[in-house]
């Protein structure tokens, strides 16, 4: 999807470059060819041309070619061979891999905001639970708790569903589980 977003010239690959660079460990010779090989991407040049490369970075054409190769290593471009209209091979890349590894990275860090924000919404439920209820939760409560927001219900739901039980003057977590 992400890769889609960058054909169609809706993402800054510059940016985005550079917020993930470090996950992939990429040295500045790295980060330079990778940044030339999103720009020609970006203006469908798929070819690979080592010589094109080196006019682009200043480096020469065998240190264009070890850093391609150390790219590739890292899983972050694929090359293939690839013939053209008059009969001749040549190499052509993709960046499919190292906008999938950035998706991954970017589901990461969704996931992970999500399960500290069930986290922090956990907390204040149990909180307020225990002042509500004016005594410590037991660790079946707690489980109790874990369950609702494993079962999709929001803050907000389990909060109300607090105000409807102390309304009816009750102060168990199983009666606002019912």
């Amino acid at each position: 999807m992400l890769i889609k977003l960058f054909e169609e010239g809706l993402i800054d690959y510059q940016k985005l470059l550079f917020k993930y660079h470090q996950n992939f460990n990429l040295t500045a010779d790295e980060y330079l060819i990778m940044e030339h090989l999103l720009l020609l991407a970006e203006r469908k040049r798929y070819n690979l041309s080592t010589n094109y490369l080196a006019r682009l970075s200043g480096y020469k054409m065998n240190q264009v070619g070890e850093i391609i190769n150390s790219l590739f290593e890292k899983e972050l471009i694929t090359i293939e061979l690839e013939r053209k209209s008059e009969g001749k091979l040549g190499e052509i890349f993709s960046l499919m891999p190292f906008f999938d590894k950035i998706t991954t990275l970017i589901m990461e860090e969704i996931n992970k905001q999500k399960e500290e924000k069930t986290i922090s919404d956990q907390e204040y439920i149990i909180k307020e639970l225990e002042r509500a209820f004016a005594k410590p939760l037991s660790p079946t409560a707690f489980e109790i708790v874990r369950q609702w927001f494993s079962e999709g219900f929001s803050k907000n739901e389990i909060y109300a569903a607090l105000e409807l039980t102390l309304e009816h003057k009750k102060t168990t977590v199983n009666y606002l589980d019912r």
